[in-house]
């Protein structure tokens, strides 16, 4: 093999330099190893593992599928790409192309909707990742967006350290310091707001 021919040039020069100062026997052991190791080409080696990527167990493209608890259907997930990482110590889902998210409740009737340009779901924590371009939608017609947004299902809370913007139908309020809400942002905080919120005067009617 040509990966080979340049490696018995240098396990002669060893074995030149092993007999000059008597140590033949550890030159042939070394000039057996280098041969041997030279021998396996690049293409004998998976891409993902020179590159130290994990590989995922499975991989889907266009899928969706609903999300059930107790037999009640609470999400519906829509995905251009899926891949699933169930080995890992900390399982995750992974949406390298973006994702859609709805949420329904008891009577199937959507309660609020997530996409984003990337997304993860972590099984064990049920939490969401969601970042690059994150909007969120109620079914009030309220409306944020911002850059990364975390769900914690279990507290019904959603959260985000980055810039945040809320426009309802008389409220447009923006954060850069910090956002908390429950999932359907019925109860929201910031933490620096700057905004307009739109008043009736009663003086004019």
């Amino acid at each position: 093999m040509k990966t080979i021919r340049p490696m018995n040039t240098v396990s002669l020069k060893l074995e030149k330099l092993c007999q000059r100062i008597g140590l033949g026997v550890i030159c042939i052991a070394s000039t057996v190893l280098l041969i041997s190791c030279s021998s396996k080409v690049a293409s004998d080696i998976p891409v993902d593992l020179i590159n130290n990527k994990k590989i995922p167990s499975v991989e889907a493209f266009n899928f969706q599928t609903f999300y059930t608890d107790s037999g009640v259907v609470r999400y519906f997930l829509r995905t251009p790409r899926l891949l699933i990482f169930d080995r890992e110590k900390s399982p995750y889902k992974e949406f390298p192309e973006g994702f859609h998210l709805q949420q329904f409740d008891t009577n199937r009737k959507i309660i609020s909707e997530l996409s984003a340009n990337y997304g993860k779901n972590f099984e064990k924590e049920e939490k969401w990742l969601a970042t690059g371009n994150v909007v969120m939608v109620n079914n009030k017609g309220d409306t944020l967006r911002s850059e990364e947004l975390i769900y914690l299902i279990k507290e019904d809370k959603i959260y985000s350290e980055k810039f945040v913007n809320i426009k309802k139908e008389d409220q447009d309020i923006t954060g850069s310091g910090g956002f908390e809400s429950d999932s359907q942002m019925k109860k929201w905080a910031f933490k620096k707001t700057t905004g307009h919120i739109y008043i009736i005067d009663q003086n004019n009617k």
